[in-house]
């Protein structure tokens, strides 16, 4: 889901230089953009852009090459924190890489395949609105339902539990691994895996994709309601 995989995470103890006075003025603090993390970021884009221009000659390695681009996620966050280099800009490029990624995965695998990417990019806008406590929002929002107890129970503790393990490898890998069903890369190079991890593999990323569809439909539908209290109110 666009927005819901873990973040790096902004809060007071951690400083966010996103702006810098000049003569009275708030000025853009470019240096934002050569921090370690949004330099990750950068040569993620590069990954990313190798293994899609490889893909037609050798798909075995744009698995690789994207694959890599993946991991570099969790790597420029883990740098964020480390450094002290969170900032609002790495927070939103690190979701744009993540939703471009999937979105060019999508339409390759089918162009109707375009509306799982552009529910995606809905769900990133409804909770780019909410701002950095954009979870804490979802969590508790409305009365205490079975929609908003999987909401929490999922974005608990950052994702980083059961449930939110769950969705984060139905978001990154189905689209994956359904490019290795297309071009049979199951039997060319993981041949030597037992038939079954195919199928299951497949059910497995697809109930967490599905759960993280729901949360994405939670996530638009919050927002059409704040946008009907606040028409109401007006």
């Amino acid at each position: 889901m666009a927005s819901s995989e873990p973040r790096r995470r902004l809060d007071d103890n951690q400083p966010c230089v996103t702006s810098k006075r000049i003569g009275g003025e708030n000025k853009p603090d470019y240096r934002v953009l050569l921090y370690i993390p949004n330099i990750i970021g950068y040569i993620r884009l590069l990954f990313l852009l190798v293994a899609f221009c490889i893909l037609p000659t050798s798909p075995a390695s744009f698995v690789v090459f994207y694959s890599i681009s993946i991991m570099l996620d969790g790597v420029d966050g883990y740098a964020a924190r480390k450094l002290h280099q969170c900032s609002l800009f790495g927070s939103w490029f690190d979701v744009v890489l993540d939703n471009l990624s999937r979105g060019l995965l999508w339409t390759l695998i089918h162009p109707m395949m375009y509306l799982v990417s552009a529910i995606e990019w809905t769900a990133f806008v409804c909770n780019h609105t909410l701002g950095t406590k954009w979870q804490d929002s979802l969590a508790g929002h409305g009365e205490k339902g079975i929609m908003s107890s999987i909401v929490s129970c999922t974005l608990a503790k950052n994702f980083r539990n059961p449930w939110g393990v769950w969705v984060i490898a139905g978001l990154h890998g189905l689209p994956v691994w359904i490019i290795g069903y297309q071009y049979n890369l199951f039997g060319s190079h993981l041949w030597f895996l037992p038939k079954f991890v195919q199928p299951l593999g497949l059910v497995i990323l697809g109930m967490g994709r599905l759960l993280c569809f729901l949360i994405e439909i939670w996530s638009i539908w919050i927002h059409i309601s704040v946008l009907l209290v606040n028409t109401s109110m007006s």
